[in-house]
């Protein structure tokens, strides 16, 4: 793990990135996996096993959220295990949020039921109440910081090291959640993105592109790693998660990324979706390996 030495690391960490615009032999790919905290269910998590199997030498980083641990009735030990069960050695253990309402409760935070990334009424029967509340928008910094806090916690007390790596519910990423970032001692978020990376399943109307277009205005496919604070390092999602794209286009993504030179890649999906989704990259990924050998670039799985 990076050791923070009065900023020192950051600048040697932005040093080791080849530098946009000039001639690399390599890229970096960060493989994400989103942990919604909604379900855990066995066809998910055997594709990812299943896909473990067949890539043994790509690294997961795993951005979880805690919500898991705190569903009615849960056993807690068992969860942890099922969750387990699709890590390798090599792999990350991060933070995800969505400001679910059992989840913000348990931290002792007043819920917000808006805004919301979604065009429809939340339904507060069910323990997904608050899933597409924008954290940025409709939580305070004071909050924010104290929902990190309990997150981590939450996190460490069910037996994972205490996460350094974050990504927002929905990208919902602001000033407010990265000062919460940075009071909690947060070293690498993944919460930007350029949200037409996102309209095969969100209308240009819709409140999720809406809000992303105002938080991530300038961010494109090209987007990558910069400083957000002393300690805090961005890695756009410039690839996005597997739910809104497809093999071709993750291809061709990877491919504009070569042509540009750019040196940083990030890509996932989701956990809760993975039986549906992880075949398109899956099935990329022999693809993007024989395209980086004939363009005489390295790949560098990273974690």
């Amino acid at each position: 793990m990076l050791r923070n030495l009065g900023g020192i690391w950051l600048i040697s960490l932005v040093l080791i990135l080849p530098l946009p615009g000039k001639a690399t032999d390599s890229i970096q790919l960060w493989v994400t996996v989103d942990w919604e905290g909604l379900s855990l269910e066995e066809d998910n998590l055997q594709s990812m096993r299943a896909f473990r199997e067949k890539f043994p030498y790509i690294p997961l980083l795993h951005l979880i959220n805690p919500a898991y641990f705190i569903q009615p009735g849960v056993n807690r030990a068992q969860t942890g295990s099922h969750i387990r069960s699709t890590f390798l050695p090599h792999d990350t253990v991060g933070l995800h949020v969505h400001a679910m309402r059992p989840l913000v409760e348990y931290c002792g935070i007043a819920f917000q039921a808006s805004p919301s990334i979604a065009d429809a009424q939340e339904d507060c029967a069910h323990t997904s109440c608050g899933y597409s509340v924008s954290l940025e928008y409709a939580y305070n910094q004071q909050d924010l910081t104290k929902l990190v806090a309990c997150s981590s916690e939450l996190m460490v007390t069910n037996g994972f090291q205490r996460p350094r790596h974050f990504r927002a519910g929905a990208w919902q990423f602001g000033p407010k959640l990265q000062a919460a970032l940075e009071a909690n001692r947060f070293t690498w978020d993944s919460s930007n993105i350029d949200a037409n990376l996102l309209t095969t399943r969100w209308h240009q109307d819709s409140s999720m592109i809406r809000l992303l277009k105002k938080l991530h205005p300038h961010t494109t496919p090209l987007a990558q790693p910069f400083a957000l604070g002393m300690n805090l390092m961005e890695y756009p999602d410039n690839a996005a998660l597997a739910d809104y794209t497809n093999t071709k286009e993750l291809v061709r993504l990877f491919e504009q990324l070569i042509n540009a030179h750019q040196p940083v890649m990030v890509l996932g999906f989701h956990q809760e979706t993975a039986a549906d989704y992880l075949i398109r990259l899956e099935r990329a990924i022999p693809h993007m390996e024989k395209l980086a050998r004939e363009k005489n670039v390295r790949i560098e799985w990273m974690h």
